[in-house]
């Protein structure tokens, strides 16, 4: 007896440890996770220096004047890390918003303004011309999507990358260039402006220099439940309902899948699948808010076909996988495993099966 008490006393204790360990475990990561997230200061004052260029007719944009001068556009907080692109929540007209830029700072992107020392020996910048301009914007779009675009007039191209009004052959002035130029050169921005309309994006309601404002669709907690909240994790385990509305939101994303490969001339192939880069909307719309790793199959078998290896694993880019072609050492350039294999793994399955994990979790 004594010694079945004893056992019993040290289980208790052994258990009692484990999660002490496991609450400070958490704790020091929650920590690290804490210090490189972005702060409102750096963000409030990302926007203010974005402001004091429009005020110098640096960058303009169709939501300059809601951001800069009306102020409709009111900054909320923050969502990004700070090595990664600029993300910030705001409310826009009883609404809210996300703001977005891969950079912070237009400095930080190419300018379209070439600089050059002229025969009087003087710094001096030239911009290229409407035609030149257009040229390059098709370039950039074509060097993107690596597909073959529709020959579509000078007019209604600017319209469907920019959002301002614009007249065919009307000249553009350094300020325009420079933003869409910014713009332009965000793959993300580029895929979500040119396939506006697609459900499965979100609407880009305009810009202000070289940051984006995007419809908000939040992941929320049906797709990402919060992982130390024990209470709500216990209430869903048994809840039928709450069963339910995963499960729709699963059959949602079958939808998605199906639709990724009629998207355009090719399929469309998505190397980075995690709960934060798909939102769901009211309707429970499965939407795509993160398409910086999202490849058409033309650029995607030249992504995986570059590289040389030794095995299957060299030959992995993010969550789109190939493999090696051992006698000549060269990954091939066909994905061996597919978007609905992916989206199963870390969606549907996460971190297996525990009440926490993924959407597909204790089934009733």
């Amino acid at each position: 007896m004594a010694r079945s008490r004893t056992r019993k006393r040290v289980c208790k204790f052994v258990v009692a440890g484990l999660f002490v360990l496991l609450v400070l475990a958490g704790l020091f990561v929650g920590r690290k996770v804490q210090a490189q997230k972005c702060t409102d200061q750096e963000s409030r004052e990302t926007l203010r220096k974005l402001c004091e260029d429009y005020a110098k007719r640096k960058v303009t944009g169709k939501l300059c004047p809601d951001l800069c001068t009306a102020h409709s556009v009111i900054y909320r907080e923050c969502l990004n890390y700070k090595k990664g692109k600029k993300v910030m929540l705001a409310d826009w007209n009883s609404r809210k918003v996300i703001l977005k830029s891969k950079y912070g700072l237009l400095q930080e992107y190419d300018s379209i303004v070439s600089k050059y020392v002229n025969d009087n020996g003087i710094m001096s910048t030239s911009k290229p011309d409407m035609a030149n301009f257009l040229m390059m914007m098709k370039s950039q779009l074509r060097t993107m999507f690596e597909v073959e675009m529709p020959d579509v007039a000078a007019e209604e191209f600017v319209h469907k990358m920019w959002q301002m009004p614009w007249k065919n052959n009307a000249a553009m002035n350094v300020a325009t260039m420079e933003s869409l130029w910014a713009l332009l050169q965000q793959d993300e921005y580029l895929m979500m402006q040119y396939f506006q309309g697609n459900k499965h994006l979100p609407k880009i309601y305009g810009s202000c220099g070289h940051f984006y404002v995007m419809e908000y669709a939040p992941t929320g907690n049906i797709l990402d439940p919060q992982f130390f909240n024990f209470k709500t994790a216990n209430k869903q385990i048994g809840s039928t309902t709450d069963w339910d509305k995963r499960a729709n939101v699963a059959l949602n994303f079958l939808t998605f899948l199906e639709d990724l490969d009629t998207f355009y001339s090719e399929p469309l192939h998505m190397c980075d699948v995690k709960q934060d880069n798909y939102g769901v909307t009211a309707d429970m719309t499965i939407q795509a808010i993160d398409v910086d790793m999202a490849f058409f199959e033309s650029k995607m078998q030249g992504i995986l076909g570059q590289e040389n290896c030794t095995k299957d694993r060299d030959c992995n880019f993010f969550d789109c996988t190939s493999s090696c072609d051992l006698p000549h050492k060269r990954c091939s350039k066909h994905r061996t495993n597919s978007n609905l294999q992916v989206i199963c793994e870390k969606i549907f399955l996460g971190f297996n099966g525990l009440p926490f994990g993924g959407l597909l979790r204790s089934p009733p």
